[in-house]
């Protein structure tokens, strides 16, 4: 049975694409790349030439296992180093993948090589980003892993003249089964605005206590071209102010981040999390698979049942969380600059 999409809007569009289901597009609709959530499992070969990344994730239930990019341009396909991407006329979207050990030096390298990319092809800034990579939460050279990436990113860049306030792209990171640190990226030409929660202090302005260097992402990230708006929400979790909150309660701390998805729904124009329909979908990451049913249930009550879903087992970047989840929102209204 093939699956499609409608692209809203008139650029990206996003699949989650079940096992077994082949890909079909229609007229003016291309393959920028795909996620494949199979644990080590192979799905169904993709164009070679594509951007995939084959992750050492498990879905979880029986709704899809891909996530695959299109958009309504002719891409090419090309090769940098370590980095696949399609460019189109305005999106490159990559996938490289480095060996996980000295996380912060290799985080540093794939960054810099990274924006290189970006701007030898002229195609704008980082949107948003995608990191995974094995034992998020242990130790490295006493420093936990997941802070060492932080120092990585943020001194990348810093280097490449991004202000650390201001353009930062929407990303998450999350920690995968043993394998590689793999990197996935989308970057455009169009206009970005950071979106911040007013719920939560800015994850760039988080205190020490966090680590060397705070996680150089925006909440979420607004992004704006002629063929209209969409939002691009990091990964969002259980998190008051700078602090975990419902330690232990899974659906304590799903309540919570359904109360942070929807102060940065509002803070793009959008009134109602259960009405977005197929302009939104979710992708839900679970610490304990065991948790997948009633935070499904939880899920589609306040989400509706037309919003897409994927689960993936991971391991989230404080071991106080038990979830997170990401968005992408085709946006009714248009951003408008004062």
């Amino acid at each position: 049975m093939a699956t499609s999409t409608q692209i809203h809007g008139g650029h990206l569009g996003q699949i989650y694409l079940p096992a077994g289901k082949s890909i079909h597009l229609t007229e003016g609709q291309y393959l920028l790349g795909a996620l494949n959530y199979a644990g080590r499992g192979k799905q169904e070969p993709l164009p070679k030439e594509m951007p995939t990344a084959w992750l050492a994730m498990d879905a979880l239930g029986d709704n899809a296992d891909r996530e695959i990019w299109l958009i309504n341009q002719p891409v090419y396909y090309g090769a940098m180093g370590e980095i696949r991407y399609a460019l189109s006329n305005d999106h490159l979207f990559g996938v490289a993948h480095y060996p996980a050990t000295h996380i912060e030096q290799v985080t540093y390298q794939a960054y810099c090589d990274m924006i290189r990319l970006i701007r030898q092809n002229g195609a704008g800034k980082l949107i948003r980003l995608w990191n995974y990579f094995p034992r998020i939460n242990e130790p490295e050279d006493q420093l936990e892993r997941y802070r060492r990436f932080c120092m990585g990113r943020h001194e990348a860049l810093a280097e490449m003249g991004y202000a650390l306030d201001e353009d930062l792209p929407a990303a998450t990171a999350v920690g995968s089964g043993e394998g590689d640190f793999w990197i996935i990226f989308l970057a455009g030409r169009g206009t970005s605005l950071q979106v911040e929660n007013p719920l939560q202090v800015s994850a760039f302005r988080y205190p020490r206590q966090y680590g060397p260097r705070s996680p150089s992402f925006s909440r979420a990230l607004r992004y704006s071209s002629f063929r209209g708006d969409q939002l691009f929400i990091s990964g969002t979790a259980s998190i008051r102010g700078h602090e975990t909150v419902h330690t232990d309660d899974i659906m304590g701390q799903c309540d919570v981040t359904l109360e942070n998805l929807r102060a940065l729904l509002r803070q793009s124009g959008e009134d109602d999390l259960s009405q977005l329909g197929s302009r939104a979908s979710w992708k839900v990451y679970l610490r304990r698979p065991q948790d997948y049913e009633a935070v499904k249930d939880r899920l589609r009550k306040a989400m509706g049942a037309a919003s897409p879903l994927l689960f993936v087992e991971g391991d989230i970047c404080r071991e106080s969380l038990l979830l997170e989840i990401e968005g992408f929102v085709d946006l009714q209204l248009p951003f408008m600059k004062c």
